[in-house]
């Protein structure tokens, strides 16, 4: 497997959470705490897949999408939310996200999310 993720999650405990789910089901994986961090990092190279939460500081989920359908529309964003968000999702949706998941996301849930955006499928 050993495809490269990225975690954007400005909540500590989730980031360490899921960021060590990841690694343990073969994934490497880049943790951040914002968005604009990871922006900071792209010139490294794009990885197979992004993680983002809707509410950061600074930038959102969903604004870190848009930016990025803009600039490297190929790369595959799946969104999570800790918050009933319809409009962020209808949003996120729109813009192209591999999925839309919400908090507390599972394992499973969220790795058969990771294998259809590198897929480029997206879930039924």
């Amino acid at each position: 497997m050993d495809a490269h993720i990225a975690l954007v999650e400005n909540d500590l405990p989730t980031n360490r959470a899921l960021a060590r789910l990841l690694r343990i089901s073969g994934y490497t994986v880049a943790p951040f705490p914002s968005a604009e961090q990871f922006l900071d990092c792209l010139a490294a190279g794009l990885p197979a897949c992004l993680i983002a939460d809707v509410d950061l500081d600074g930038m959102s989920g969903v604004e870190l999408q848009a930016l990025l359908r803009q600039r490297h529309p190929d790369l595959p964003v799946i969104v999570i939310t800790g918050r009933s968000d319809p409009e962020a999702q209808a949003r996120a949706e729109a813009l192209g996200c591999s999925s839309f998941l919400h908090k507390p996301v599972g394992a499973r849930d969220l790795l058969d999310a990771i294998v259809l955006a590198i897929a480029g499928r997206r879930p039924h």
